[in-house]
């Protein structure tokens, strides 16, 4: 075989290594765009049905050093998705939702030293919490007492987000299993049927299996 023919065959090889990437890129993104159809149209759906029923989440939010947030039951719901343009092709970008919980009465807490008070006032703002606080003062003008009227609400925040190139949807999720900010990597083959009536239990407050792909400890 001459110099040529090896070129020639070597040249062949690449371009049949290039034709299988190309083909297994394409593959895993029309993977990850099934799926990120399938789980927008299986979310839509649930929160149409949660805005009828009006379900109370079974979940305890605690905020350290405050007290709990608990007993509140669905008040609202928002989902969209955007897209984006790929070689030509509009693709799921991100699914985007929230749900809204409140409660009939609101959390009061009572600091009576100025230092636990800020304390409080740090918890709340950090947690992002809708409060209002009143002040009582001793005869000498300083501040005696503080009363927090914390409003018993929180918003359930989502994002899920298409990674295309990793075969995977990225979740972003606020105050879905505690108050605060955890992340979720799923392998786009695990999303089916079964998974969402999974992800819908976490959503409820209810047992799932959802948190095994969580990423570290949250934030």
């Amino acid at each position: 075989m001459g110099l040529l023919d090896d070129l020639k065959k070597q040249a062949d090889q690449v371009k049949t290594q290039q034709l299988s990437q190309t083909a297994m890129k394409e593959e895993s993104v029309q993977l990850v765009e099934d799926k990120m159809k399938q789980t927008f149209q299986y979310l839509n759906e649930l929160l149409k049905q949660l805005a009828v029923l009006k379900p109370t989440n079974p979940i305890v939010f605690t905020v350290p050093g405050v007290g709990d947030l608990k007993d509140m039951a669905f008040k609202e719901s928002f989902i969209d998705y955007r897209k984006k343009k790929v070689n030509d092709r509009e693709l799921y970008d991100t699914v985007n939702f929230f749900i809204k919980w409140a409660a009939g009465t609101n959390l009061v807490v009572e600091r009576d030293m100025p230092p636990a008070a800020v304390k409080v006032r740090e918890a709340l703002f950090a947690y992002r919490l809708k409060f209002t606080e009143d002040e009582t003062k001793n005869q000498r003008g300083t501040v005696a007492n503080t009363r927090f009227t914390v409003e018993s609400t929180s918003i359930t925040d989502i994002v899920v987000k298409a990674d295309h190139d990793q075969a995977r949807l990225l979740v972003t999720g606020k105050n879905l299993m505690r108050l605060g900010t955890d992340d979720f990597v799923v392998p786009a083959p695990e999303i089916n049927e079964a998974f969402l009536e999974d992800f819908a239990k976490t959503l409820l407050g209810h047992p799932s299996n959802f948190r095994k792909f969580r990423v570290g400890l949250g934030r």
